[in-house]
């Protein structure tokens, strides 16, 4: 039907109606910087000369000019180039580049240019104002053309201009579209795509990125998963057992027959050897009294221990009680267990081997605690390659299968006690080499795919906030660094 439309006709119709397309649309873009699923087109000369405007870049471009000329088109007809599935198409409209096109001419160009685009199957086209430029047409009546000879053809024609935007320009177009109720401070994605339905300029993708990045409310309200990973920094490993130790609070559990809601739980850095003590409660009291009488009094005196910043351990009872003792006390990264890994993993393995003996009503778990650590301490260690048990007694425990073993027998004290401390002395060596390895093998692993910040004193950071007052609350807040831990 498009094919017997004349610009006589056309002219008619202007003058008696309206004409309309919504499958028309202009866009302020780079055409070269079109979707891949678009072909793209222009104007040239039959002589393909294209040595000014837009068809200079499309000669830089795609060249190929000689496979063009070999296809012999006239005026009014389309040439065409094809690459990688998508069509790049000439409109002939006038016989040398220094000429300008009629409008009559131009109808039937466009008349072929919808010709060619059934016959191959395209239903997206992006052109420029096409004999608006150097051609100097009035670009009103090329855009009604395209219009009038492209309705109901099921053919979506996108018109790119290229508009220079000035700095200020940019910021008032994205500040529109992302922070205006409107905007909703959608995320990178969708503020793009939604700005290139009316404009587009070379670098919006990175404009948006670092707008965004630097949005004020995005930051203080708007949850991430992404996780900013500094370098792992190696800790120091121990020399000997029970030179440092790891302390925490389980729970609350289900409370037994014998009123027990907590565990406290203890490990060594050196031989992993734990320790779980069942609590009525976790009060500072509580948990001072059980750490001296029944793990200090067995053990020695640690020179430091690590607790999270539990009330129970920031208590001034349990300050004072590490005080007097001369323990250095030490905590946790607020919000951050792995500082606290080991005896983290330790709580999972405790927990495994309570759901498999506690009764249904899970009220009787404290009966199983101790038997719990033994398994665990009689077990090899992953990372130390030694049971924990072994590391601090010097030799593996007795289990119930090796009862009808009959012990070695020893000559006097003097030789058990010189063999004991050599033995001893080789696995706490075993032990720390492997102990440092595994930290050397978990680092490298951690360190993949870091993204790593640089913060001084006095920078101004973002902080997650954790304790987040209802659903409508902020996420996060600004503060100054005022001092930097490496944990």
């Amino acid at each position: 039907m498009h094919k017997t439309k004349t610009y006589q006709q056309f002219e008619e119709d202007m003058r008696t109606t309206v004409i309309t397309n919504t499958s028309v649309v202009e866009i302020q873009g780079d055409l070269f910087e079109a979707p891949e699923d678009l072909a793209i087109g222009h104007c040239v000369s039959k002589n393909f000369e294209m040595s000014r405007g837009i068809e200079l870049e499309f000669r830089r471009i795609f060249g190929q000019i000689e496979k063009l000329k070999e296809q012999n088109k006239d005026i009014t007809e389309i040439a065409h180039i094809k690459h990688n599935g998508r069509f790049f198409i000439y409109i002939i409209t006038k016989q040398l580049c220094q000429q300008k096109p009629y409008l009559d001419i131009m109808f039937k160009s466009i008349v072929n240019l919808r010709t060619f685009c059934e016959e191959n199957n395209i239903t997206k086209i992006g052109l420029p104002r096409i004999g608006s430029g150097l051609d100097n047409l009035n670009w009103e009546t090329v855009r009604s053309i395209i219009r009038y000879i492209f309705k109901n053809s099921g053919i979506k024609v996108i018109i790119y201009v290229d508009i220079e935007y000035s700095d200020e320009e940019k910021l008032k177009i994205i500040e529109e579209f992302h922070n205006s109720p409107l905007g909703g401070h959608q995320g990178v994605s969708r503020t793009i795509k939604r700005i290139k339905l009316h404009h587009q300029w070379k670098g919006l993708k990175h404009d948006v990125k670092k707008f965004i990045a630097s949005c004020h409310s995005c930051q203080q309200n708007k949850s991430t998963n992404k996780t900013i990973k500094q370098p792992m920094v190696i800790t120091t490993t121990s020399e000997k057992p029970f030179e440092k130790v790891f302390l925490d609070i389980v729970g609350p559990l289900t409370t037994t027959h014998k009123g027990h809601s907590y565990i406290l739980t203890i490990q060594d850095d050196l031989t992993k050897f734990s320790a779980a003590f069942p609590l009525i409660t976790h009060d500072a009291n509580s948990v001072a009294k059980t750490f001296v009488e029944r793990f200090i009094c067995q053990h020695g005196i640690p020179e430091s221990i690590v607790t999270d910043c539990g009330t129970e351990f920031m208590s001034n009872i349990f300050k004072e009680c590490c005080k007097l003792l001369q323990i250095k006390k030490m905590n946790t990264t607020p919000y951050h267990p792995q500082s606290n890994g080991s005896l983290e993993r330790s709580h999972r393995t405790l927990a495994e081997y309570l759901r498999h003996y506690v009764d249904k009503n899970q009220t009787d778990w404290d009966d199983y605690v101790a038997f719990a650590m033994f398994v665990y301490n009689t077990t090899v260690h992953t990372t130390t390659n030694h049971q924990p048990y072994e590391l601090v007694y010097g030799f593996p425990a007795v289990v119930p299968h090796t009862l009808s073993r009959a012990p070695q027998a020893r000559y006097n004290y003097e030789d058990y006690i010189y063999e004991l401390k050599q033995k001893l002395q080789e696995t706490y060596k075993t032990a720390r080499d492997n102990i440092i390895n595994s930290k050397e093998k978990s680092k490298g692993k951690y360190d993949q795919g870091q993204q790593q910040i640089h913060i001084e004193v006095g920078d101004q950071v973002w902080v997650k906030n954790h304790q987040q007052k209802g659903k409508l609350g902020p996420v996060g807040g600004s503060l100054q660094c005022d001092t930097i831990t490496r944990q």
